[in-house]
């Protein structure tokens, strides 16, 4: 290694500037550590805001709702439902959101370094004692009493020595299918869900019961003359899109992270560069597809493309507890539970481009409010060999919790994880991904870190029900209480539950 050219020191060091990491520092800042926040890149939020995925999903509290309402406050998130009262899966700009978390971050008063890439760590027996950084200026070290791996490919925590995962055991190790975000301006979605509604109304008037997209039935067409490699299109909601606040219906700005890459190794650089190529060209020849064959695209615009790969899972740390996804289907809640994630399973298919998305899994004795309707398997979902037992799916009037435990790497004392390197299952890797759970972890490894060090322990040997209590009583976030807003509808709603075309339980009230 190069001579180090400059030295810093601190309480808390986080490296990665994503949601999670920015919520950490925030938090650990307000509580009075001294926090330096290291980011490879020269701006924050991670793919939320450099890979163009700009949509706070999960239960929406804690710092999460505080970015929702600093978003809005400037004029830069836009509800769902205007009309409703509460936040679900709000957009918002992603330009403004690297603004907004950079001024929410430097006015706690934690420090910012940009371009800075973590490149190898000091060991003191099981304690990190320094990182290490690549500089424009030379090798700089950081010393601090607690670090925190933000990174999300759990960098820090691989350089550490932490054992970890790779994959889905049930996929012969292949991440799920990555997806590069791009931004597009010029759209007329009025136009184009208009064609859709119509195009829809004619299938059911012919007696078709599950009615194909348009979108998706062009790209076919396409296919079958050679225009189009393959679909980059859903064939259950045709294109997804996310409209950018501050541009009409008539003439939208929207990203979308619709083109994916499948049989993915996402801790390999040369897999990693095929990925980005091959999203390249599907961007490509569908903008042309859009412009031509797609009604409210004709003058359709590229105008960004991610300026992070696309990726959803990669390491994951072995941790005191590896969230499971029996966890997740099955509602389970934990003592020491810092974070919760009310959504469905978010599996994007590693190998089926058909398919897209794996929302089940098999379990042999489902407990808690799993759901256990049985939609049947094509055999494309499981290609190495169908799990023993029944299919087995989340309820949405449920959450689980995410224990503090799965923050906690085995083998390193002074060594928090959080956001999508947390300890959990493949399956599972979603209920830490998405943003609000995601700041949900970020905000406990924070208020972990503090009482740790201020109480001069290590964060494994706290009690975890202490950091669940300090985030309820003084941190103002109520994980003592069911999940509000839309997930309390969602538990008002009396219905029928039903497994829609996307794989996932859907409530289907009573007339």
């Amino acid at each position: 290694m190069q001579a180090v050219k400059k030295e810093l020191f601190c309480d808390l060091a986080i490296v990665g500037g994503g949601v999670g990491g920015c919520a950490a520092a925030i938090c650990a800042a307000r509580r009075g550590l001294r926090v330096i926040l290291i980011e490879k890149g020269v701006s924050l939020g991670g793919l939320s805001t450099n890979g163009y995925v700009p949509q706070i999903a999960g239960g929406i509290e804690g710092l999460s709702l505080e970015l929702a309402q600093r978003l809005e406050g400037v004029h830069q998130l836009e509800r769902t439902r205007p009309e409703d009262n509460y936040y679900r899966n709000p957009s918002f700009e992603p330009e403004y959101g690297k603004f907004v978390l950079e001024d929410m971050v430097t006015q706690a008063g934690a420090r910012v370094l940009y371009d800075a890439t973590c490149m190898d760590v000091e060991m003191d027996g099981t304690n990190i004692k320094k990182a290490f950084f690549h500089t424009k200026g030379g090798v700089m070290s950081i010393s601090a009493k607690i670090f925190i791996d933000s990174t999300g490919d759990a960098d820090l925590s691989a350089m550490a020595g932490v054992p970890y995962e790779v994959g889905g055991v049930d996929f012969a190790g292949f991440n799920m299918s990555t997806t590069l975000g791009s931004r597009w301006a010029n759209a007329n979605l009025t136009k184009y869900n208009e064609a859709e509604a119509a195009y829809k109304a004619e299938q059911l008037a012919k007696g078709i019961e599950n009615p194909t997209p348009l979108v998706y039935d062009l790209e076919e067409k396409w296919i079958q003359e050679g225009k189009l490699v393959r679909h980059v299109c859903n064939p259950a909601s045709g294109f997804f899109k996310i409209r950018i606040p501050n541009t009409t219906m008539e003439n939208a700005d929207f990203v979308t992270f619709s083109f994916h890459s499948y049989y993915c190794r996402n801790t390999d650089v040369e897999d990693i560069s095929r990925q980005v190529i091959e999203q390249h060209q599907l961007m490509q020849g569908f903008h042309t597809f859009l412009r031509e064959c797609v009604p409210g695209f004709e003058n359709l615009r590229l105008v960004g493309v991610g300026s992070l790969p696309g990726v959803r899972d990669s390491r994951r740390i072995f941790g005191e507890y590896m969230l499971k996804a029996a966890d997740v289907v099955c509602g389970t809640k934990f003592e020491d539970g810092i974070a919760r994630f009310p959504e469905m399973l978010d599996t994007h298919h590693p190998t089926n481009s058909k398919l897209v998305f794996q929302r089940h899994i098999h379990m042999k004795n489902p407990t808690g409010s799993a759901i256990t309707l049985q939609k049947g398997c094509p055999k494309e979902m499981h290609p190495f060999g169908e799990p023993e037992g029944m299919e087995v799916r989340s309820s949405p009037k449920d959450h689980c919790d995410i224990p503090y435990r799965s923050l906690l790497p085995i083998g390193v004392d002074n060594l928090l994880a959080v956001g999508r390197c947390c300890s959990a299952e493949f399956h599972a890797n979603g209920a830490m991904r998405i943003i609000a759970p995601a700041m949900g972890t970020g905000q406990a490894a924070a208020v972990a870190a503090d009482i740790s060090i201020r109480s001069n322990v290590r964060p494994r040997d706290l009690d975890g029900r202490d950091v669940r209590k300090a985030l309820i009583e003084e941190e103002g976030i109520p994980l003592d209480k069911p999940c509000d807003g839309y997930w309390e509808n969602l538990r008002n709603t009396e219905g029928e539950y039903a497994i829609n075309p996307g794989d996932f339980v859907v409530i289907v009230p009573k007339s």
